[in-house]
């Protein structure tokens, strides 16, 4: 039996199996295609319907983008839309001294969002309004033992200066002062650590 012949007879053996094969690599190729594409359009919408709601926020009219907060907190909690809206959600909460549900946005973007960025600023606000309410345990746990943020660790030092536990806050005033940031900032560490001192 020649090549050509072997070639012939394997072809009529398997060419049912050679066509589901052909079939469902090319549904699984569409179905992928498809699903990328509904992806697509889903973040698109998302960005159109934030993009709105900041328009609106920026001429003073706030419910929208809490509305798009609160939707998406539950349709959408990893996206990176609900976290940016989530943030200017807290903030307004926080302009109306309703604590509880700045603390929800704020613990939202904490929890889903995947934005070291985003959610250390989350951290951050949330930790100042612990701070205000005299929460400092709380602010403290939040932040954790060894922060690698230098706002983190400015707030630990002034966490700690609140609780008159001074060495710990020049300490951790001194680490600020190991990072790379901008002379007005270097500038207010060196205050804070000459009032303590």
């Amino acid at each position: 039996m020649s090549d050509e012949e072997k070639v012939v007879s394997w072809l009529e053996e398997n060419y049912k199996g050679l066509i589901v094969g052909v079939i469902i690599g090319l549904s699984i190729l569409y179905g992928y295609k498809a699903y990328i594409s509904n992806e697509n359009t889903k973040q698109l919408n998302l960005s159109r319907e934030y993009d709105l709601a900041i328009n609106e926020y920026n001429s003073g009219k706030i419910n929208e983008i809490l509305n798009f907060s609160r939707n998406n907190i539950s349709q959408n909690p990893e996206n990176i839309y609900t976290s940016l809206a989530s943030l200017y959600s807290a903030k307004e909460m926080y302009k109306q001294n309703n604590f509880e549900e700045a603390y929800v946005f704020l613990e939202h973007i904490i929890k889903y969002s995947s934005d070291k960025e985003i959610k250390s600023l989350a951290k951050y606000r949330k930790a100042k309004l612990l701070i205000e309410e005299e929460r400092y345990e709380e602010a403290h746990l939040l932040i954790g033992e060894e922060p690698d943020n230098y706002q983190h660790i400015e707030l630990k030092g002034d966490l700690y200066l609140i609780q008159n536990q001074y060495i710990k806050a020049i300490n951790h005033y001194n680490d600020v002062l190991t990072y790379s940031i901008t002379p007005n900032e270097r500038k207010n560490i060196i205050a804070k650590i000459n009032l303590i001192r």
